[in-house]
């Protein structure tokens, strides 16, 4: 479709770019000269400042169902043209395509409760081979007297509030999973020093001290956490989130050793 749509339009140029942050990240490139498409322009720079020149261009919003517009179709030729109504449609219904399989890939693997990324976006970190910065494993503790005490629901309530407030202290690149049911692991791609991921996790703990509202009512809960550091030497991602349980599980017999 992509290839014959370019053809019809005499484009020189297709671009899906992608947003980050205030940029538009382009994923994919396709030449009029070359058959081929390119996952990963050789020279991103160049091909940016092909998109963002002066030129005739047609762009098509990617919108997901949640309306969190994705990224951009865009058309790029050196001459004036103009779409018909039928090539149009063909680049919304390319664009609601690529939307639809964003949504499918994200509900795959995204916890329905919290928003959070679940175990099967672990499992695709461990299939890229990746090695993080550093993990933090956090356990929630005696959130089974939460739910017993106030109801599944609460409970469930008390979750996605926890889960907002650990966004709130992590940077956009920082990757957190909901691993459990009150388990949290947070993966860190980039940490200036081994230090960064003991002062995030010291930001963490201290916002555990102010209560959460659910239906107003103020509850208070505290974590266990343990982190796991890729400092000076390569660790696998497994082997990291292995240490970073293990620190937690310690920090949880502290825990209850204190009670």
């Amino acid at each position: 479709m992509i290839h014959n749509l370019k053809r019809q339009l005499k484009a020189d140029k297709l671009f899906i770019t992608a947003c980050d942050g205030a940029n538009n990240r382009i994923i994919k490139a396709f030449n009029h000269l070359e058959p081929a498409m390119q996952e990963q322009p050789d020279d991103p720079d160049a091909v940016t400042m092909e998109l963002t020149a002066d030129k005739p261009r047609l762009s098509v919003p990617i919108v997901t169902a949640d309306n969190h517009t994705y990224g951009t179709i865009h058309i790029v030729h050196t001459e004036p043209f103009e779409p018909t109504e039928e090539q149009l449609m063909q680049l919304q219904s390319m664009a609601a395509f690529i939307a639809y399989a964003i949504d499918l890939e994200n509900t795959a693997v995204t916890d329905s409760l919290t928003g959070l990324y679940n175990r099967r976006y672990l499992h695709k970190l461990f299939d890229n081979g990746e090695a993080p910065s550093g993990v933090m494993f956090i356990d929630l503790n005696d959130f089974k007297w939460i739910n017993d005490q106030f109801g599944h629901e609460t409970g469930d309530k008390l979750l996605i509030q926890i889960s907002n407030r650990l966004r709130s202290h992590l940077r956009k690149s920082d990757r957190i999973i909901r691993y459990g049911g009150d388990e949290f692991l947070i993966c860190f791609p980039q940490l200036a020093e081994e230090s960064g991921i003991r002062t995030v996790k010291e930001k963490i703990e201290r916002s555990f001290q102010d209560p959460f509202l659910t239906d107003d009512v103020p509850v208070f809960i505290t974590a266990s956490i343990g982190v796991s550091s890729n400092q000076g030497v390569y660790v696998s991602l497994r082997q990291l989130i292995a240490n970073a349980d293990q620190a937690m599980y310690a920090a949880k017999q502290h825990y209850k050793n204190s009670l």
